[in-house]
């Protein structure tokens, strides 16, 4: 994934303002021929120079430019030379994994091969396996991403002698760990990991994209804490990282999913807002799946908000089933959506089926969490209907799962359906 420069990055480079991490990052991004950079940096300079008394100031010898030139482009016909290799490595670590897809814990996992593959290149390939797998396996990805960790923290950092680029993957690690732990109901573990993921920071480069990665993750350890507010700070603050660093689509991504907290908060107008704006933000060429996800999300919000006809349609002709088959985890959500539609326009025998069957497939696949808040859709229906053994027995069940979870807001909304019956 390319990253654009922003243009206080690029203000900075040709003030000088900028560190020497910062500066190679810049030249080599300029280096690989990126036009939009390009051009944004001849419109700076452009505005820099009509700025500032260039004119008043002493002329400088051309001969004094060569020593610095050339030390640049020695460095970077280095660093190129060196990252094609990375980069070859890398597609053997990936040629790996997919030939054993337990990755290191494998039994035919060929360790004598990877030996040579080791840092980088097999740290990045179980990163992007355990990325791949979060909406089919779940602990496939916890697995590879405790793998990943063991890599990045066996790194000698001489080994990549450019400052805070080691930090910087290990920032990365330990942030999808979190994120594959909270995936896996481990709430605890993941507000650790994400901890030290934001020390790693601090050892970094600075980059934009990683600093609101590791935000966005944080973000969505917060919402499934249902610490809302702290989760829409952060995803406000991811937002403006995109910004800066040039990257629109996912600056829509962190939009929609700000939406997704703004309904868990209860305000369903607001939050359909957020989401259809994000929508236009994201491209659905880079991440086919990811505008069918929140096309669910849209959905949720429309019934929330009382639009139960206009979701209906567009559960009928989005076409989200096939766009989805291949994640079974977002298949659920949908249908979850789905019995939250039929409840909505008075299909309760639809709605209670559609329910139980999304909670029942969520405790199978060791979805604790999500089966719980389901529960909670659940007793709201049967309140409705007066099935007050059931509700009771029901509302007990999500209140242990929540309350074990440490998750205090929806273990209330729990406790009320108790006091409701």
């Amino acid at each position: 994934m390319a990253t654009h420069l922003g243009k206080g990055e690029i203000g900075d480079l040709l003030t000088g303002r900028v560190d020497e991490v910062s500066r190679r990052r810049a030249l080599q991004h300029l280096l690989d021929g990126c036009s939009l950079c390009h051009e944004n940096l001849r419109v700076l300079a452009e505005l820099l120079v009509g700025e500032e008394p260039w004119r008043a100031a002493e002329p400088i010898a051309e001969d004094q430019y060569e020593e610095p030139l050339a030390r640049v482009g020695v460095f970077a016909r280095s660093f190129r030379k060196r990252w094609r290799k990375e980069m070859e490595k890398l597609d053997r670590a990936l040629t790996l994994l997919e030939q054993s897809p337990g990755g290191l814990g494998d039994a035919s996992f060929p360790w004598r091969q990877a030996q040579a593959l080791h840092g980088w290149p097999l740290c990045e390939a179980l990163l992007q396996k355990s990325h791949e797998a979060r909406f089919s396996d779940p602990k496939r990805m916890l697995n590879l991403a405790e793998s990943a960790v063991g890599v990045a923290r066996n790194i000698k950092v001489e080994r990549y002698p450019w400052p805070g680029f080691v930090g910087d993957l290990r920032a990365r690690a330990f942030a999808e760990l979190g994120n594959a732990l909270r995936v896996n109901d481990r709430l605890f573990e993941a507000e650790a990991a994400m901890d030290r993921a934001r020390n790693f920071l601090d050892e970094g480069t600075g980059d934009l994209n990683l600093r609101a990665r590791v935000l966005d993750l944080f973000a969505s350890l917060r919402t499934s804490q249902r610490r809302l507010e702290n989760a829409i700070v952060l995803l406000d603050q991811a937002h403006g990282f995109y910004i800066d660093a040039g990257d629109s689509h996912l600056a829509g991504r962190a939009l929609i999913l700000e939406g997704a907290n703004t309904l868990h908060q209860g305000y369903p107008q607001k939050a359909v807002a957020l989401i259809k704006e994000g929508l236009q933000s994201i491209d659905p060429t880079r991440d086919p799946p990811l505008e069918a996800r929140f096309q669910v999300n849209l959905l949720d919000a429309l019934a929330a908000a009382g639009e139960y006809h206009q979701a209906s349609l567009q559960l009928l002709q989005g076409g989200l089933r096939q766009r989805l088959a291949d994640e079974p985890l977002n298949l659920l959500k949908l249908r979850w959506v789905e019995g939250k539609v039929h409840a909505g326009l008075g299909r309760r025998e639809k709605a209670e089926r559609a329910l139980s069957d999304v909670r029942q497939e969520f405790l199978r696949q060791g979805q604790a969490y999500d089966a719980a808040l389901v529960g909670l859709d659940l007793a709201a229906l049967w309140t409705g209907q007066g099935r007050v053994a059931q509700v009771r027995r029901l509302a007990k069940e999500v209140y242990a799962t929540l309350k074990g979870l440490g998750v205090q807001r929806e273990a209330a909304r729990a406790v009320y359906f108790m006091r409701e019956v």
